[in-house]
């Protein structure tokens, strides 16, 4: 699934913005061990979250500012590992038309980062709960949204870094999912004609 190449991806590029400038969370850098290691700790709460969501339909990521990121991520873990239909919006966008088309039988992950974008994302929230479609909240304010139908706290960092530990349980719940529709997370779909179609280009 390639979790850790991602992971250590974005450790590295931080690393390099720190060694090329001063950026206002270079303080928080020494913290991103630690709280990776609480994200961690969170895959028996992603396996207990799962019972609420549905995974027949399309599962939709959101996320505003640098959790977009983190949408983006999560929505290709999924698709990757469990083939399942997925989608990763922009919060914004995500309000200006394809809302409108979600529904019951649709799941949402909502990444509840604390920041400008926090109090939009609660209003995503609670429109999601009128519709009736099953929501999981991941991040630091994920308690904050009470209208979502699980709730998966990681711990606080600055908004920059937080992608880095915010990630874990998506990628966590990718994993999971393969494991319970009996799908190998790791084969990358080489049999019949996805493998014969994968002849036709290289990586």
């Amino acid at each position: 699934m390639h979790t850790a190449s991602h992971t250590g991806a974005l450790v590295r590029l931080a690393q390099l913005a720190l060694a090329l400038g001063s950026p206002r969370w270079k303080d928080e850098l020494a913290r991103l061990p630690d709280a990776i290691r609480a994200a961690l700790v969170l895959r028996l709460q992603v396996i207990h979250a799962m019972a609420g969501l549905r995974f027949g339909h399309v599962v939709h990521f959101v996320g505003g500012g640098p959790a977009y990121a983190t949408a983006l991520e999560g929505a290709l873990k999924l698709r990757e590992a469990a083939y399942v239909s997925t989608e990763g919006h922009e919060l914004e966008s995500i309000l200006h038309g394809p809302l409108i088309s979600i529904d019951t039988q649709d799941s949402v992950v909502v990444i509840a980062q604390p920041g400008a974008t926090m109090g939009r994302t609660a209003e995503l929230s609670a429109a999601l709960h009128e519709i009736g479609t099953p929501t999981l909240a991941v991040g630091p304010s994920a308690s904050d949204l009470t209208t979502a139908t699980a709730r998966l706290e990681t711990p606080a960092i600055d908004e920059l870094l937080a992608p880095i530990v915010n990630v874990i349980p998506v990628q966590y719940l990718a994993l999971e999912v393969s494991r319970q529709l009996g799908v190998d997370a790791d084969s990358f779909r080489k049999e019949g004609r996805y493998a014969a179609a994968q002849t036709k280009f290289s990586l």
